[in-house]
């Protein structure tokens, strides 16, 4: 059966199962809407599109979808990262939002509910790896992997060699080697993010220390905020931000677009990021390297999905179920695969040894994604916006107030307990 007529049979079947009442469901956008040459629009949502020089690729990858089939034209939503969350949980609350989206764990957490169950798609897959079992929600797949995002040391290795130090291996080379090419140089020794201004992606972020340090918020699935190796990551952090060399004050783009200009040294990110400060960079200014994290144990991996609105119209529906289709096959995951960088994808597609020869930093994060965790609170995913909010201003409480950091673990082990005593 040709993708054309499969993609017209679902379209019968889907909508001789939905009821009238359910098609009075559907979301408020005033119908499903067709180009000028009669075809189904789908929209498609993502932060990413934004990126400079990645997002153009991407959205270039995605569209190829167009040319496979006959019946239905992508149209692309770029919404700002900082919205993204508002902006989906909010639409999807009021019966509208995408057709398709692409986002984040947290936020697939949250929306869960609005979103499409994918089994039969997924039955009918057999390559696809394991990042996509994070995409089940109640024994049900809402929706498949498209980048796992691992994290490692990253480095400028004019700005090291000039400095004369080698990567990291701890968190005291870090701090001299930070110091170092400070004073060799004049620019600035380390990237992170260190405010509750940038509160979702610094949790993000902060995952690495505490999960590096043996820790991490709920590791069995119970709270344990402050355990003596979250005590011990915070006051490691707190080593690295006093020692001044954190370019205090400036938000992480502003931090990645200087390292990308060749002021700043090192920086923890994960591959996304890094494949945007790598891209387009002059030679002159950024030679990026990549090591493993300067840690004893794992660090942690952002996770983003391609999900189904649930609201939208039966014909839709199946319309979006064959783009999944098309996106977990083999041509679009090679799409996928040379424009992602090194993050993981939806099925094992290797990074090209001329990839890896010409951006060998890229191998760094394939090692790392193979162990990593996730961002998300265990046992309470769709709550982890809430925790992540007290246990990040106690860390900003030990860095700008000097506070004890067994102290104020302890009290937002107390809150968080407190906030989800009934559960």
């Amino acid at each position: 059966m040709t993708r054309k007529s499969k993609f017209k049979q679902n379209v019968l079947v889907g909508t001789i199962i939905l009821s009238a009442t359910a098609l009075a469901a559907c979301g408020s956008s005033g119908g499903d809407s067709t180009n000028a040459d009669g075809k189904l629009e789908l929209v498609v949502a993502n932060s990413q599109w934004l990126d400079a020089l990645r997002g153009e690729n991407l959205w270039g990858a995605v569209k190829a979808y167009d040319d496979a089939q006959s019946e239905v034209v992508l149209v692309q939503q770029a919404i700002p990262s900082e919205s993204i969350d508002t902006k989906i949980a909010t639409e999807l609350g009021a019966g509208q939002g995408p057709d398709i989206m692409i986002i984040q764990d947290k936020l697939f957490m949250t929306v869960r509910d609005a979103l499409l169950p994918i089994d039969d798609v997924v039955a009918e897959a057999e390559n696809l790896n394991e990042t996509n079992d994070a995409a089940i929600v109640d024994g049900e797949y809402r929706g498949v992997a498209w980048q796992r995002a691992a994290y490692a040391l990253i480095y400028n290795e004019l700005l090291l060699e000039e400095a004369g130090v080698e990567p990291p291996t701890n968190v005291d080379e870090l701090i001299e080697a930070g110091q170092a090419v400070q004073e060799a140089t004049g620019t600035i020794g380390f990237a992170s993010r260190h405010s509750v201004n940038e509160i979702t992606n610094w949790y993000f972020d902060f995952q690495n220390w505490l999960q590096g340090y043996g820790g991490g918020i709920a590791p069995d699935g119970t709270f344990a905020i402050d355990s003596p190796e979250n005590v011990a990551a915070v006051e490691a952090f707190k080593q690295v931000y006093d020692a001044d060399i954190i370019p205090k004050g400036d938000d992480f783009p502003t931090q990645r677009t200087r390292m990308k200009e060749g002021g700043i040294a090192m920086s923890i990110d994960n591959s996304g990021g890094t494949l945007n400060i790598a891209s387009g960079a002059s030679e002159d200014l950024l030679r990026i390297g990549a090591a493993p994290l300067p840690f004893d144990h794992p660090g942690a991996h952002q996770q983003l999905f391609v999900a189904i609105n649930k609201n939208i119209s039966p014909e839709k529906q199946e319309a979006a179920k064959d783009f999944i289709r098309w996106f977990i096959g083999p041509e679009a995951q090679d799409l996928m695969r040379s424009v992602s960088g090194p993050d993981r994808l939806a099925t094992d597609v290797p990074i090209p040894d001329d990839v890896l020869t010409e951006s060998p930093w890229m191998a760094a994060f394939e090692q790392a994604a193979v162990a990593s965790n996730s961002t998300l609170v265990s046992g309470h995913e769709g709550d982890t916006a809430q925790v992540a909010r007290i246990v990040m201003e106690a860390v900003e409480q030990v860095l700008t107030g000097d506070a004890d950091a067994a102290t104020v673990l302890a009290d937002a082990q107390q809150q968080t307990e407190a906030a989800f005593a009934d559960d």
